[in-house]
Order: structure tokens, then C-alpha cells, then sequence
């Protein structure tokens, strides 16, 4: 068998983005780089190390674990249909705006119904994300998806549109048997009726995909072993925190041993990140003339709740787990001296700002009056390193197998 190759030209094209998409693409962003809050003082370093060792493929942004078969097939569909020719995003555009608005007919409340996009739907509008990119890394992470075209792991987005032509196999000779190559592994069939523009589409896992998940999941970790996702799922774990016995029953030596090391970074950051909110509303009330204090009330008591924890903190084992630089480490070590010390807030209002600063340029708040002016945030908490969400994957998988 010879592999027919095709050239692939380069294209160059411009697109312009609204004011309100380029926000809607900004929050996107800044939630999937972090846990969901804006990481101001450059903390998901650490929540990314832990989250994807604990729960490889998930992401903050995963609000319906259905999406990752949508997407399968709507790549499958997509392969079908054009084997052999360039990627095309306007197809793969068509098909999800196709099943995203039979699932936008099936449900009654379309705020908080995980529908990607729905609003750009709504209004007859692309998504600035569509969730093919959303959900993308899930499919390989669990390895859904096979290394293809002479690629040694799964394909990347950009990498798959590149090999894209090259997914046809041909017999010797110009009119020789083509084969479609298998994109998936052993991927659970699409329901009836998936090409059609109508009908009840939902986000109910079938039994099926269930079971898929939970046998790929167990080779999900590093170098194909289990990760914690799998064990926790296979015994039903769904506990409200991270931190419970029961997760800690289930996991590995090593993991408890991460699984500490989290818990105190996470601790440490809520404060850290509850001192800097405090600091911007000390500065906003001078700015505006104002009174507000809810941040300054909700220091002194996070503090005093993750104190211990915080304390206990080792910054060198941290390092040496999730290698965050040296930056990042210098400035956690300022932040246990001053917990440590019972210090005021002004005592570390310099190391904040420098830190703020050295990230976010001019767009610092702590140096940006103009941008403190519209700031708002809710109060601080500790990383959660996706378990909210990856609790509810677990239950979705556990209540369908």
C-alpha cells in the first residue's frame, strides 16, 4: 500500500472580531488558563501541574462530557465526506451549528445548559470558540484519537487540518482502492438520525460511551497508566472536596504525597490572591471615594482558615512537582513570611504590585487607576484544580454504566 501525499499550499486570510467577541475571546482565555478566576498574580502554573496529573483532558471549560463524542463525530462525519480533500472549517462549522441548534431546541433554559455558543447560535453568528476547540484536548489526552499520517501521538487541531489530505490510503496505481483512514479508536457508534437537521439531540451519556470513557480513563495518565480520574471514578468518589478521606483512600502513596502538596498551595494562593483584592479596593475607596470593605473583612478571615495550611507549604517540593520558575517561587516565600509574621497589608502591597506589574504591564490594577475603576471580583478561594467539574464527569459516567 502506498500512501498518496498532497500538497498542502498555504493560505493566508484576515478576520475581524467585534468588540463584544474579543471580550467573549478574552474571558475564555482567562478562565481556561487558570481555575476559572483571573490569574492576576500568575498562579496557574500550579494549578495546571496538579489538575492535569490528577485529571488529564479535563478542562474548566468541559461543562458537558457528551461534547467530546459531538466532536468525534463530527470529525468522523467531516472525514467521510471529504477524504483526500483540505480541511475544511466551514463544513466542520456547519456540522456543529447543525447539532448545537437541535440541542438548543431540546432543552427548556438555555442559561446554564452547557450549550457552547449558544448565544452566538441564537443570533445567527459563529462562536469565537467553537467547542471542537474546547473539547479537542480531551480527545487526545484520553487517546479517543490515533496518531495518523506518520505523526507519533495524536494530532493536535492545527496538526490534524495539516495531514488532512494524507488520511486516504491508495492502492499502486492512479485508479487503485482508496481507504479512509480510522481517525478514532473504536469510537461508539453516532446515534440514528445524526446527520439530520432536526430531532432531540442531548447530553445523556448512553451506555455505551459510558463504559468507552470509563476503559479509556485507565490509561489516561503518564506513559499510559492510571491517573486519579480513573480510580476515583471506578470507585464512585464524588465527594464535595478534593481533600476528603475518601479521595485520599483511593489514591496512590504518590498522589497523596501531590495531593497534600496541592491542598497547602492552594490554601497559600487563596490568600495571596485574597490580600491583592483587598489592596485594590484599599486603592479603589481612595480612587472613588468609597467605602467598601468586603475584600479587607474577608482577609482576616481566609487568612486565619488557611493559615496553617499555608504554613506547612513546602516551596521546594512544589518546584521540584510542578517546576513553576523561580519568580513564582520567590514570591510565594514572601507571601508564608508575611502570613507567618501576622504582618498588616501594607507590608506586602509592595511585593504585590511588583508581581502584578511584571505580568500585566500597564494593565496591572494595582498601577492602572482607570482599570480599577470597573474592577469587581468575588472573594478569594483556594485552587480546586477542576473538581468541581470533574466531579460531575464522574457522576455523569458512573450514573450511565
Amino acid at each position: 500500500m502506498n500512501v498518496t501525499m498532497g500538497s498542502a499550499e498555504p493560505v493566508i486570510g484576515w478576520f475581524m472580531l467585534s468588540e463584544a467577541d474579543r471580550a467573549a475571546a478574552n474571558r475564555l482565555l482567562t478562565s481556561v488558563s487558570s481555575d476559572g478566576t483571573r490569574d492576576e498574580l500568575g498562579f496557574a502554573p500550579i494549578h495546571f501541574a496538579f489538575a492535569d496529573r490528577f485529571f488529564p483532558g479535563t478542562s474548566v471549560q468541559h461543562a458537558q462530557i457528551r461534547y467530546v463524542f459531538f466532536v468525534a463525530w463530527s470529525y468522523q462525519e467531516l472525514l467521510a465526506d471529504t477524504a483526500g480533500e483540505r480541511f475544511s472549517v466551514d463544513r466542520l462549522f456547519e456540522i456543529e451549528q447543525r447539532y448545537s441548534r437541535r440541542l438548543i431546541k431540546s432543552v427548556k433554559t438555555l442559561e446554564g445548559s452547557g450549550i457552547s455558543g449558544w448565544m452566538k447560535y441564537e443570533a445567527g453568528q459563529r462562536p469565537v470558540v467553537r467547542a471542537s476547540t474546547i473539547y479537542w484536548a480531551a480527545l487526545r489526552s484520553w487517546r479517543m484519537v490515533r496518531p495518523v499520517a506518520g505523526l507519533i501521538d495524536a494530532p493536535t487541531e492545527s496538526q490534524l487540518r495539516g495531514v488532512w489530505p494524507h488520511l486516504v490510503t491508495r492502492e499502486d496505481g492512479d485508479h487503485g482502492k482508496s481507504t479512509v483512514l480510522e481517525l478514532f479508536e473504536a469510537l461508539p457508534a453516532s446515534p440514528p438520525g445524526w446527520r439530520n437537521k432536526t430531532g432531540r439531540l442531548d447530553f445523556a451519556l448512553r451506555g455505551t460511551e459510558a463504559r468507552y470513557l470509563r476503559e479509556l480513563w485507565k490509561g489516561a495518565g503518564h506513559n499510559g497508566t492510571q491517573p486519579l480520574l480513573s480510580r476515583l471514578t471506578e470507585q464512585g468518589v464524588t465527594t464535595a472536596s478534593l481533600w476528603s478521606a475518601k479521595v485520599r483512600s483511593v489514591a496512590t502513596k504518590r498522589e497523596r504525597e501531590a495531593l497534600a502538596l496541592a491542598e497547602c498551595a492552594a490554601s497559600l494562593v487563596c490568600i495571596a490572591r485574597a490580600a491583592h483584592s483587598a489592596l485594590i479596593e484599599q486603592m479603589r475607596n481612595t480612587d472613588l471615594g468609597a467605602a467598601d470593605y468586603r475584600h479587607a473583612e474577608a482577609l482576616t478571615k481566609l487568612i486565619e482558615e488557611h493559615r496553617d495550611k499555608a504554613l506547612h507549604l513546602d516551596v521546594g517540593a512544589l518546584r521540584t512537582e510542578t517546576h513553576i520558575d523561580a519568580n513564582l517561587v520567590k514570591f510565594m516565600e514572601t507571601i508564608i513570611d508575611w502570613v507567618r509574621e501576622r504582618r498588616p497589608l501594607d507590608a506586602i502591597a509592595k511585593a504585590l504590585t511588583i508581581r502584578e506589574r511584571d505580568l500585566k504591564d500597564a494593565r496591572a490594577y494595582l498601577i492602572n487607576e482607570k482599570r480599577r475603576r470597573d474592577w469587581q471580583k468575588g472573594i478569594a478561594t483556594p485552587l480546586d484544580y477542576r473538581w468541581p467539574v470533574v466531579r460531575n464527569m464522574i457522576k455523569c459516567v458512573r450514573s450511565a454504566s
